[in-house]
């Protein structure tokens, strides 16, 4: 009994070492899986875009962006027209438009 109270203190911090590094060890592990569970999903996305990719090459698809591309011009010019066309009409309503 002696023993245990003379170094009570020295006791106490071999306790709290002991603690601290099981703690440790037990947050180190679950950063390492958390680590390759990203991992595996990383690798799964690059795959995934890999794929992608090849997939367009294979198909050639330069023309049918191109054409898509023109697709979507032709609809913002007419959104735009049709806006346009709905603020004349708002403001023939109001009074303020060219008769």
């Amino acid at each position: 009994m002696d023993l245990i109270s003379a170094h009570w203190d020295q006791i106490l911090l071999l306790g709290a070492i002991v603690f601290h590094a099981a703690r440790s060890y037990a947050l180190l592990s679950e950063a390492q899986k958390d680590i390759k569970q990203l991992q595996d999903e990383l690798l799964r996305y690059t795959k995934w875009t890999q794929h992608q990719a090849e997939d367009i090459v294979k198909l050639g698809n330069n023309a049918d962006i191109v054409k898509l591309r023109a697709e979507m011009d032709v609809v913002n010019k007419q959104i735009t027209s049709m806006w346009e066309f709905m603020n004349s009409l708002r403001d023939r309503f109001n009074g303020h438009g060219k008769h």
